[in-house]
């Protein structure tokens, strides 16, 4: 489509049709796509042309003439300015909503899949003071990166944070670097450059307390957490296998926590601290039956299932946001685990993933979105599968 005669600067009126996955409102000019954010869609707005390419334009917000119903005010003073949310102007509801609509179209467009079967989005029992750690950027005043990255934002505080750590956002920073502030369980704020000391903090998740080092990676929602172990768990229970790989398993979260349903659990993490410590954390807790592996997923996973019978055996794959690497998927296009739960941060990620399972043999049973990260674009996923096979 060849784009209409815009030029950055030029203010126009448009009226926004949905919000994208990703945050921002998608409005049109002789059906040519003009990307807006902070909007709803519905609405009817004046918007700013900042770069206009082959294919969309992007906008930035002017004034809203006719607001949605689902619109607030932002709890943020630096909302719209500060890179991290995207959605404090929407109503939590409308949010949750948002997000199953994006997911499945997420899944249509990028996965093939027709008719994906997304349940309605898990609600976070904290919207705002969710987040046990911050990255912030100094000297002086703590701060964030702007919306298009281009300078740092003092700030004083963030409505998104735990609260131990939104305190500690007032004392300014002596380092002109990054720094991570991350607070426990129990309310302790640690303040680190990366990489992070060696320490052990200690997090109480359902009842139990973990010890997690400091710079390992752990999600930022505990009462997210939970609740996605709660998933997990039903799902594993009712998928009837009896042994569970938990791959890119972290401190062994998902092992540990399902190891009662199981008659034996496997672990595999690169990170050879997280290891230690799922090691550390399954003694202390009493389990007997688990081995946990230092080492890349790709290059283990093939022999840790070797050791499993297949037809029994339920693999949980939590990667990171690049998603699953290559050598997993042609791990389960030769080895069929019953089962495989599938849990993503990233849906574009997971879709061109599950377009690869579900072409070698698993088919997609349910797609469970949690919102591990409100008034932000970003949602956790869990997908279930079974083999086929």
């Amino acid at each position: 489509m060849t784009a209409p005669n815009l030029q950055p600067g030029q203010r126009l009126e448009l009226d926004i049709s949905t919000v994208a996955f990703g945050g921002d409102g998608v409005g049109r000019v002789d059906h040519f796509v003009v990307f807006v954010p902070f909007v709803v869609g519905g609405e009817r707005v004046e918007a700013e042309i900042v770069e206009v390419k082959r294919r969309y334009a992007t906008a930035d917000l002017v004034r809203v003439i006719a607001p949605s119903p689902h619109r607030v005010a932002p709890r943020c003073p630096y909302y719209t300015r500060c890179a991290g949310c995207q959605y404090q102007h929407m109503d939590y509801a409308h949010q949750l909503e948002l997000k199953r609509a994006q997911i499945r179209e997420v899944l249509e467009r990028i996965g093939k899949i027709a008719d994906p079967p997304v349940a309605p989005v898990v609600a976070s029992p904290r919207p705002y003071h969710y987040r046990n750690k911050l990255v912030v950027h100094g000297p002086g005043v703590p701060g964030f990166w702007s919306v298009r990255g281009r300078e740092i934002i003092p700030i004083t505080q963030c409505p998104i944070a735990r609260e131990p750590i939104h305190a500690r956002l007032t004392e300014p920073l002596a380092v002109n670097t990054h720094l991570t502030l991350r607070c426990d369980s129990d309310g302790k704020v640690y303040v680190f450059a990366e990489p992070a000391p060696e320490e052990l903090i200690v997090e109480e998740l359902i009842g139990r307390r973990l010890e997690v080092p400091l710079g390992s990676f752990f999600q930022v929602n505990p009462e997210v957490i939970a609740l996605a172990i709660e998933q997990v768990r039903a799902a594993f229970r009712d998928g009837g296998c009896r042994t569970l790989v938990d791959a890119y398993c972290g401190v062994g979260v998902f092992a540990l926590y399902l190891a009662d349903l199981a008659d034996h659990v496997y672990g595999v993490e690169r990170d050879e601290r997280a290891i230690a410590a799922a090691n550390v954390n399954a003694v202390r807790l009493g389990l007997t039956r688990y081995d946990f592996y230092a080492g890349s997923t790709d290059r283990l996973l093939f022999y840790v299932l070797r050791q499993c019978q297949l037809d029994q055996t339920c693999l949980i794959l939590d990667p990171p946001r690049s998603g699953c690497g290559k050598q997993v998927l042609k791990t389960l296009a030769r080895q069929h685990p019953r089962q495989v739960l599938y849990i993503s941060c990233a849906p574009p990620m997971l879709a061109r993933d599950l377009q690869e399972l579900l072409r070698c043999g698993y088919r997609l049973e349910r797609v469970t979105p949690l919102d591990m990260f409100p008034q932000t674009q970003h949602c956790e996923v869990i997908a279930e599968l079974r083999s086929e096979a």
